[in-house]
């Protein structure tokens, strides 16, 4: 049954379009069909990340229009180098999406609505990329879930405060749509560019009773939150990886530091995520490195 994995924060620079597009190359690689969809029309970095074979004529602007005919996948489907790995790209620079969504008397359902579609059957995992800004747009794509949304958050205290005045806030508003058989999906924070000092590691632990206690919301039970395991490491190699247009876990396989590799790391993240592919997970984990200790 096919995923549909949204991304999301209310504030810029946590991380979102890297790790989404990082995720996104490990699941592919691991032999699951995958579609990225970059629904940050400000800064739409996941449709830059890796090369496209192929670019389609249209992107989330006719999807969410519903201009496009996605009788024909070429319409609307972009193709990356990666094997298994498709793009929806972002093309509403204008950010005329914002309005036409917002008055749309299904503008925040038309995302969860078009992916009903048979075009995207073919898909083990959508994972969506969202801006870092409350709007329209970023319920919507909250909204697209399946059943499970990701929250980045970095283990700075602005930030998390911004995360709970924010997203949580956002999630509260929503709580309306219950009476029409709407659930909200859970959201599950990942920690990103976390590090070894004593600062991020008392934020990381008053996170975590905020979380845990449910501290956080007066509507807890009805808006699930959990910490993920996986944190990511504030390490170059993300970085690397994005300059060379390459998923992490495909640079770094080995590390002789505290934090795992990104092949390690990702692997984690994606059995958090996915434990019904596991299998597979595993056997990219253990080919990876064959393959390093080989050559």
């Amino acid at each position: 049954m096919m995923k549909i994995l949204p991304v999301i924060s209310t504030k810029g620079g946590e991380g979102k379009s890297t790790q989404a597009a990082n995720l996104c190359g490990f699941l592919a690689d691991a032999g699951l069909k995958t579609l990225l969809i970059d629904g940050d029309f400000g800064q739409p970095t996941a449709s830059s990340i890796y090369q496209l074979t192929y670019e389609a004529p249209c992107g989330i602007y006719e999807l969410l229009m519903q201009s496009v005919d996605l009788g024909d996948s070429t319409n609307i489907i972009s193709n990356t180098f990666i094997p298994n790995l498709d793009v929806i790209i972002s093309n509403d620079p204008q950010a005329h999406l914002l309005t036409a969504m917002l008055h749309a008397p299904d503008g925040r359902l038309r995302m969860r609505n078009v992916l009903q579609h048979p075009l995207f059957d073919e898909y083990d995992v959508i994972i969506i990329d969202s801006q870092g800004a409350r709007s329209v747009m970023l319920e919507l794509i909250a909204l697209a879930a399946t059943n499970t949304t990701i929250g980045i958050v970095k283990p700075v205290l602005p930030d998390i405060r911004e995360f709970l005045r924010g997203a949580i806030a956002m999630f509260e508003q929503l709580r309306s749509l219950s009476s029409y058989g709407i659930a909200l999906p859970a959201i599950r924070i990942l920690v990103n560019c976390m590090d070894y000092t004593s600062l991020a590691k008392t934020t990381l632990g008053q996170l975590e009773t905020i979380v845990s206690e449910g501290k956080y919301s007066p509507y807890a039970e009805e808006i699930p939150v959990s910490l993920l395991n996986t944190q990511i490491y504030d390490l170059d190699i993300y970085k690397a990886g994005h300059f060379a247009g390459e998923p992490a876990h495909r640079l770094e396989t080995h590390t002789r530091r505290k934090s795992d590799s990104a092949l390690q790391t990702m692997h984690n993240l994606a059995c958090e995520l996915f434990p019904e592919w596991r299998g597979q997970f595993n056997a990219l984990l253990s080919r990876s490195v064959k393959e390093v200790n080989h050559v």
